[in-house]
């Protein structure tokens, strides 16, 4: 495992497992990072501002989680291309690729800023977001969706670290972000009483203080992936392979959000009990999508660098390695969220239809978060070789289509909680038969291999 002064790691040689726990470890200390803010946010949330403010908050959460996973999506796909330039040693186009992932994310980001402020309002009301929460929906909505720019580059940085190896350094500006963000939490929140308002502005602060360090470092790394502020402009030719990867993952992240929004509408309809407790069983989980987010985007990386190396043999054995991690690991966790869930939900709001609601969801879908992230490892090994539009498809298929029409179709002749709860085990399950299908039999490294010449010689 090379690891270089500027902090990226080839692994297109070396002990597979090491150099997966090497990427491993440190997306997973950024995802903890995140989480854990997350999960103050809430707690403070929680304690000083009451209820409306906690389920204000939840109510936005798949309409943020929208935005971010389409972000992060094309961020990903951008990020294979120039890895696969860095496995391939091809300096000039991986110095080309940063400078155009680094425009299209500034781009990228204004528009969205500008398109979540006017669209927020009606799209709440769309979902039907319970009345007494609506103003502290839109109060940290509007400052979350402010921030899409500093979001987009913060994301589209990481992803282009990451794709040389080095993800200590997006995982350290976490840990600053957490921290600037916990202090403003206690500040406006806790100490000013502005409630939703609050954390919406404590939350934009610190994103856009992590795109500020996250943009320095790569104006300042040593290497052909360092970033030229003068030279930020999109060359044409790169921006459509990097388009070409991206746009699929960007769209499957927001199809799969969408989803989740007519889910998230299907729960408003039970009452602001459910719509915070679907919010807090939401935070409670992000430890399995913090393991799920490390492995998938490790074995990413791993598999663009060899990808690029043409070393397809060490794609394969990566992927068997983080299916054997994860099954352990999410399992475990799994199993101890499924006990535990009552105090755990009990130590953020002391309200006891908060509470029964966050237990009926954790239990009804933790068994299953296993089906998930498998699936997530194989779908980020096939990315990593730059075919990402057969993924989307499956994903979208699986998870999205189906979980949509079982919402529409079963859910309003059998209004319960749990028939919206079974929708995720049940698609999760489909999904991950769909890919293991797909990766023994549907020749995704042929297609990537005939497409490989396109990618390197552009």
């Amino acid at each position: 495992m090379a690891r270089q002064d500027s902090g990226a790691i080839d692994v297109t040689k070396g002990v597979i497992w090491r150099q997966l726990l090497a990427l491993c470890v440190p997306i997973f200390f950024s995802s903890f990072f995140q989480q854990a803010y997350a999960l103050i946010n809430t707690f403070v949330v929680g304690q000083f501002a009451g209820k409306a403010a906690l389920g204000g908050i939840q109510a936005t959460m798949t309409l943020t989680d929208f935005a971010v996973g389409f972000c992060v999506g094309v961020g990903s796909g951008c990020a294979v291309i120039s890895g696969q330039y860095f496995g391939a040693g091809d300096s000039k186009r991986l110095s080309e690729s940063v400078h155009t992932a680094m425009a299209l994310a500034i781009v990228g980001g204004v528009g969205f800023s500008l398109a979540g402020l006017v669209l927020i309002g009606p799209i709440l009301t769309l979902m039907g977001t319970p009345e007494d929460l609506m103003g502290e929906a839109l109060a940290y909505g509007r400052c979350y969706f402010g921030a899409l720019l500093f979001s987009l580059v913060l994301n589209m940085g990481s992803a282009l670290l990451r794709a040389v190896g080095d993800s200590r350094t997006p995982s350290v500006i976490v840990g600053i972000t957490c921290v600037i963000n916990v202090i403003l939490d206690l500040v406006l929140v806790a100490g000013l009483h502005l409630e939703a308002l609050g954390c919406g502005i404590a939350t934009a602060s610190s994103i856009a203080a992590g795109a500020a360090m996250t943009l320095y470092r790569l104006c300042h790394v040593d290497g052909a992936w360092r970033i030229d502020l003068r030279r930020i402009r999109i060359d044409g030719r790169i921006a459509r392979l990097m388009l070409k990867t991206g746009l699929p993952l960007g769209i499957q992240s927001s199809v799969y959000s969408v989803s989740n929004i007519i889910a998230q509408s299907a729960v408003n309809s039970f009452g602001s009990d459910a719509v915070a407790g679907w919010g807090l069983s939401g935070r409670i989980d992000g430890i399995v999508w913090m393991i799920s987010e490390a492995l998938g985007v490790a074995v990413t990386t791993f598999s663009a660098q060899n990808f690029g190396a043409r070393r397809y043999d060490r794609m394969r054995r990566s992927l068997h390695v983080s299916l054997g991690m994860t099954a352990v690991l999410v399992g475990g966790i799994s199993a101890i969220l499924f006990v535990f869930v009552e105090p755990i939900s009990r130590f953020f709001i002391d309200d006891a239809g908060v509470t029964g609601n966050t237990v009926l969801m954790l239990r009804y879908i933790a068994p299953f978060y296993v089906c998930y992230s498998l699936s997530a490892n194989i779908s980020g090994a096939i990315r990593g070789s730059g075919e990402s539009l057969r993924p989307m498809l499956l994903t979208i298929l699986g998870t999205c289509v189906f979980r949509v029409i079982w919402l529409l179709a079963f859910v309003p002749s059998h209004h319960t909680l749990e028939m919206v709860l079974v929708s995720y085990p049940v698609t999760w399950i489909l999904t991950g038969i769909l890919f293991l299908v797909y990766y023994r039999h549907g020749h995704w490294l042929v297609h990537a291999r005939e497409a490989e010449e396109r990618v390197l010689d552009v």
